[in-house]
């Protein structure tokens, strides 16, 4: 058979490229980069996006050249004309190879070129610190993967299709009706998805109308892919020689198991309208300290933050590892993003929650390491207030809170972890400072945004500033991490310990979470379970824990030993005592 192989390939775009470029551009500038980049400049962000673009195309040139050439080295047809989509190409217009094994490399290919870039991705991610590049290895790792994933989906046009269709060969009497089933299975997929995405709606969850319109979008894709054919026709290929009884019930059998694998693995990206909090990574702080030398010493141990990613909406597949698994915990989607705040203002303020953190950190480490370190808190502003609060029509943007219920408030920290502390949803009497003027107002509490969860003000905040001036330059670079303040025990010890000549560690590896406060008190956290799991991933033999965490943290540590404290001087008692190694 004389395949058209010499003329020149001809590439074509489905029209989902109109909706899923601009898309995908906005959900880099809106979503992405203000909650994993938010410490990025305005051309650092250009930047990063500009990378992700251009690390997208690589990637799914990676898809049709391996494709291309498994084809080619196997001596098998390629097609004339190819039509290209966000996942690769439409599957079907590739002519089937005449040998079960030439179609099984070529299948396989694309797929497996995108696992092995997701794999480099990662490790690039991992290894560098450098925070533009991490954000492009990052998104490279998950849209590889994500790639891989959905090209296992055993209908047309993803090339789980293709392989579904090799598992067939020789049960029909026609080539071109395995084809036709497999395009039929996509039209069938197609209806499935789009009565989820409309089960996703109707239910008036958190994020029901986001994750109904991302199922519609995929739902979209496969329609646009499924329109393509190939020049080629299929029942012009050698009929492959029947079978006998047995081996048609083992084949049927075979067949039908890789369906339920592939399509397994394709419904863990079906969008839910969960949460989850997961367990994140255990960082090693000692080289994110920065100060001159003559002032820094090295520590042989470790001394790990950790962190947890909390996620919400999430796909099918992270909800089932939420059933199976206890180190992910799935939770109502309003305790990751409460109802009246967007994921970007969230983002902000634990961008700003995090960057007091280091800044209280450094102070405290600076002056228990004996240096003179005078860090005053001007307060916390007001950046907006959530509908539903209390505190419409009484506090206003702009107010600075200087003390709650006759204590004072100096930095984020203050307020969060009084608030926090309150045990029922009565007024809290707030001192703050309004154009000059000093007011006392009292203002009833908001409930939980979840069962569980602590009452709230229902504002957004930032420290309104520091009167700070240390006796030489110290910084934290945090470049992996995405904000909040539960790393402030563990950046204080890790700056004390570059200050002073002797090892704190002791060569020991330790992990740790907690607030730090000016007066270098340690308060409560969240996630603390998924940290445990994340500190004994990284094998650190000891970890750090607030006395309101200890009890949740015993209860799910199996080869860590937790230590509760208070302060930054109990944890630095503590650490003084272990055997030097």
């Amino acid at each position: 058979m004389n395949m058209p192989t010499h003329r020149p390939l001809r590439l074509s775009f489905g029209l989902t490229w109109l909706v899923i470029l601009p898309a995908g551009l906005w959900g880099i500038l809106d979503y992405y980069l203000p909650l994993l980049g938010g410490t990025l400049t305005r051309r650092g962000a250009w930047i990063v996006t500009g990378g992700i673009l251009l690390a997208s195309a690589f990637s799914l040139a990676c898809h049709f050249l391996a494709h291309w050439l498994a084809a080619r080295l196997s001596g098998q047809p390629r097609p004339a004309s190819l039509p290209l989509l966000v996942f690769g190409e439409a599957a079907q217009a590739w002519p089937e190879a005449a040998a079960g094994g030439a179609e099984l490399l070529i299948s396989a290919a694309g797929p497996l070129a995108n696992l092995l870039l997701s794999g480099l991705s990662y490790l690039v991610w991992n290894t560098l610190s450098n925070n533009i590049i991490s954000l492009i290895a990052l998104f490279l790792c998950g849209f590889n993967l994500w790639l891989f994933i959905i090209n296992l989906i055993p209908v047309f046009p993803f090339d789980g299709g293709r392989l579904f269709r090799l598992s067939l060969r020789g049960l029909t009497s026609r080539r071109a009706g395995a084809t036709c089933l497999g395009w039929l299975a996509g039209i069938l997929l197609s209806a499935f998805l789009s009565g989820w995405g409309i089960f996703l709606i109707l239910q008036h969850a958190r994020f029901s109308w986001a994750t109904g319109l991302i199922t519609f979008l995929l739902v979209l894709l496969i329609l646009d892919g499924l329109h393509f054919r190939s020049e080629v026709a299929e029942d012009a290929l050698p009929e492959t020689p029947a079978r006998g009884a047995v081996a048609r019930s083992f084949q049927i059998i075979g067949a039908g198991l890789l369906c339920l694998v592939m399509l397994a693995g394709a419904a863990s990206l079906v969008m839910t309208n969960y949460g989850l909090d997961a367990p994140g990574v255990a960082l090693s702080v000692g080289p994110m300290v920065k100060l001159p030398a003559r002032y820094g010493h090295a520590f042989k141990g470790q001394l790990y933050l950790v962190t947890v990613v909390s996620q919400a909406p999430i796909t099918a597949g992270e909800w089932l590892l939420g059933q199976v698994d206890p180190a992910f915990q799935v939770v109502p989607p309003e305790s990751v993003t409460p109802r009246n705040t967007t994921p970007q203002q969230q983002a902000r303020q634990n961008y700003q929650m995090l960057d007091t953190s280091e800044t209280t950190a450094i102070a405290v480490g600076l002056r228990l390491a004996g240096y003179p370190s005078a860090l005053v808190g001007k307060g916390v502003q007001v950046d907006a207030i959530l509908p539903g609060s209390h505190a419409n029509g009484v506090l206003k943007v702009g107010d600075v809170i200087i003390g709650l219920n006759g204590k004072p408030i100096q930095v984020t920290n203050d307020l969060i972890n009084g608030i926090q502390a309150q045990t029922s949803l009565d007024p809290v009497h707030l001192e703050l400072i309004r154009a000059g003027e000093k007011l006392s107002l009292a203002i009833p509490l908001m409930p939980p945004a979840a069962a569980g969860g602590k009452p709230m003000l229902g504002v957004q905040i930032e420290t309104a500033g520091f009167t700070y001036h240390p006796p030489f330059p110290v910084s934290i670079e945090t470049n992996k991490i995405s904000g909040g303040p539960s790393a402030g025990l563990i950046f204080t010890l890790a700056v004390y310990n570059s200050l002073i000549p002797q090892d704190l560690t002791g060569g020991h590896r330790i992990a740790g979470t907690g607030t730090i406060n000016l007066d270098g008190s340690v308060g409560p956290i969240g996630g603390v379970r998924q940290k445990i799991f994340s500190a004994e991933a990284v094998g650190a033999e000891y970890f750090l824990c607030p006395v309101e965490n200890y009890a949740d943290a015993v209860s799910v540590a199996t080869r860590i030993k937790v230590v509760e404290v208070a302060t930054v001087q109990q944890a630095i008692d503590f650490l003084r005592s272990l055997p030097a190694q």
